[in-house]
């Protein structure tokens, strides 16, 4: 049975079966954070500072689109998904599908990552977001201000949001404890998050579709086979 990808981890923290809950969800996210969130802002600023166009899939639709400020609170709901995922990851007797779920997740962003540096891609979209008011506008201003304009084909937001409701259906299916009302609110939220990305003009249509595609992909080819093992 695949357990863990990488050995290293099982030099440093050989012990991590006895962890609590708590802990054993704070390392998931942790090693999120430092190998997947860091990169990304990382390469976000090389972007914005090197100001390289290349490939650039807009269309007349994604000008059509409405902006639309109230979308940007599912477009912040992404930043509640690793948490989730990770304490879905460390109960115990799924810890090893934890791990490795979090490991191929971050791969499935390093690969993201990769297409962003040979792919720049500046989104102009964001000339029409303007005009959002009261906490709406607070939310954009700090979205504009934290993430530049570029890292766009394929969406992380939507090719990441993606695999971690993959994997807590997986999970729940598992536990047979998966129900049509869950199923609902979870793909509910996450087609929300996914318009919610052309909607406030944050990327073109191109970025989702993609995200979704190397989503499907890396679970159904990669992530779900492992956990199967």
């Amino acid at each position: 049975m695949t357990t863990n990808d990488w050995t290293i981890v099982d030099r440093w923290w050989p012990q991590r079966a006895s962890w609590s809950r708590t802990r054993y969800a704070g390392f998931l996210l942790g090693m999120f954070l430092l190998l997947g969130a860091l990169p990304y802002g990382l390469i976000n600023r090389f972007s914005a500072w090197r100001g390289a166009n290349s490939f650039n899939f807009e269309t007349t639709l994604d000008w059509n689109l409405p902006f639309l400020p109230w979308m940007v609170i599912p477009y912040y709901s992404y930043y509640l998904y690793f948490p989730l995922a990770a304490w879905v990851g460390a109960a115990p007797g799924i810890r090893h599908h934890g791990l490795l779920f979090f490991q191929r997740m971050i791969v499935a962003a390093w690969v993201a990552f990769a297409i962003f540096l040979i792919f720049p891609v500046e989104i102009e979209l964001r000339t029409q977001a303007y005009g959002a008011e009261g906490v709406f506008g607070l939310l954009m201003d700090g979205l504009h201000e934290a993430d530049a304009p570029y890292n766009a084909w394929p969406s992380i937001h939507v090719l990441l949001s993606i695999l971690v409701v993959f994997f807590i259906r997986f999970i729940e299916r598992q536990n047979q404890t998966w129900t049509a009302p869950k199923a609902v609110v979870a793909w509910t939220a996450c087609a929300l998050l996914v318009a919610s990305t052309a909607l406030i003009k944050q990327h073109y249509l191109f970025d989702g579709i993609s995200g979704t595609a190397l989503a499907l992909v890396m679970w159904y080819l990669w992530i779900r086979p492992g956990l199967l093992s």
